[in-house]
């Protein structure tokens, strides 16, 4: 078989993928799922745990301990202590009398002596984390009673909605861009599925949801938007289903310009970004020529050019895309240059990074505050 065919091969059996729902056996983490705990009176939900310490004389034990969705434990404390490092997934721990905190990867929680506490999952995402049991031998824990449905609910609403406020700078339809954007970015489809359902209620088209997602793919990769759309066919089919019929919505316009992609993208650049059209060529376009003329011709001109999104919802996808993506500071500058000189205000991408922190965690966020701050410095 030629190369030609093997490719078209492989990409027609892309079509077919389909997204699976999140399940103990599919939830992807670093360390073992272990023996399920569950049905145990310290908590409500199920949970596995697999230790991960064998070496008892080393005197560090420790357990990787997975959360379903909703699931936490009990109020407890420990007589000497304990450490949680998360895993995957999100979740949250609350001190008594202390506002809850949202998890993600990475994250350590120093839990002191006595302190009376509880942590488990997000309402809507399993999670893990490592429990380390810190002065084993003199350590015991202490179970109190269950954190009921209503604490439970108070203290993770209240924490989602922290920026609630603050984001209101964005329209809704800009908020659902972003939280797209953003978790496509980072290619995680378990929580881009409940905000593609937010953006169909928020009003947008089957078409302009795609095009947020076509649009990802100039900056985080084929792999992860096609992932990203036929997770959105997933959704789009399930909705069918129940009876609901989303609007497709109008196709982008034809474009009328004769001039060449290349100097159309080049224009759409220099509109953009305020630029001159004859200013000296970056670095890399000098180095690299190919990828300067694909970027004029294709991503400015074939992508910019659809009129599905404005040039500045495609800004303010960027921004969200590269967060996900992360590591990407110098290009995540530049964009945001672009935003402030398409009117976007400092304040409204201080929104989008309130949520790409309370969808990705302030790992993601942090980098691009410390961005932003340099961009309006600058301005």
């Amino acid at each position: 078989m030629k190369i030609k065919n093997l490719f078209f091969t492989a990409m027609l059996s892309i079509s077919y993928l389909v997204t699976y729902a999140q399940t103990a056996d599919n939830f992807r983490q670093p360390y073992p799922l272990g023996e399920k705990l569950s049905p145990n009176p310290n908590f409500t939900g199920e949970v596995w745990l697999a230790p991960l310490s064998e070496q008892k004389e080393l005197n560090v034990p420790m357990a990787n301990v997975t959360f379903e969705p909703g699931c936490r434990n009990s109020w407890h404390s420990h007589k000497a202590g304990q450490l949680l490092i998360a895993t995957a997934g999100i979740g949250y721990y609350q001190e008594k009398g202390q506002p809850a905190r949202r998890l993600f990867p990475g994250d350590i929680v120093e839990i002191a002596p006595d302190v009376v506490h509880w942590h488990g999952a997000a309402p809507d995402s399993w999670f893990a984390h490592i429990a380390i049991t810190t002065n084993p031998q003199i350590n015991a824990a202490v179970w109190l009673d269950p954190v009921n449905d209503e604490q439970y609910s108070k203290a993770t609403s209240e924490s989602e909605n922290r920026y609630a406020e603050a984001n209101n700078v964005l329209t809704g339809r800009e908020q659902a861009i972003v939280a797209i954007a953003s978790y496509t970015g980072k290619g995680d489809l378990e929580h881009l599925k409940p905000v593609l359902t937010e953006a169909l209620e928020v009003g947008m088209t089957i078409n302009e949801i795609n095009e947020v997602l076509i649009h990802a793919y100039a900056y985080c990769g084929f792999p992860r938007s096609l992932r990203a759309i036929q997770t959105f066919m997933q959704v789009v089919d399930e909705r069918k289903a129940k009876g609901m019929n989303d609007p497709v919505g109008r196709e982008a316009s034809a474009i009328k310009d004769n001039n060449s992609s290349y100097e159309r993208g080049r224009d759409v650049l220099a509109e953009i970004s305020g630029a001159s059209i004859d200013a000296p060529k970056a670095g890399y376009a000098v180095f690299a020529p190919t990828i300067e003329r694909f970027l004029k011709e294709h991503l400015f001109a074939d992508l910019f050019e659809r009129d599905l999104l404005t040039y500045r919802e495609r800004e303010l996808a960027t921004v969200s895309i590269l967060a996900g993506v992360g590591g990407v500071e110098p290009m995540a500058y530049g964009h945001m240059g672009i935003c402030l000189h398409l009117g976007i205000t400092a304040e409204q991408l201080s929104a989008l990074l309130n949520i790409v922190e309370m969808n990705l965690g302030s790992t993601y966020s942090e980098p691009l505050r410390e961005v932003l701050n340099q961009v309006t410095k600058k301005q």
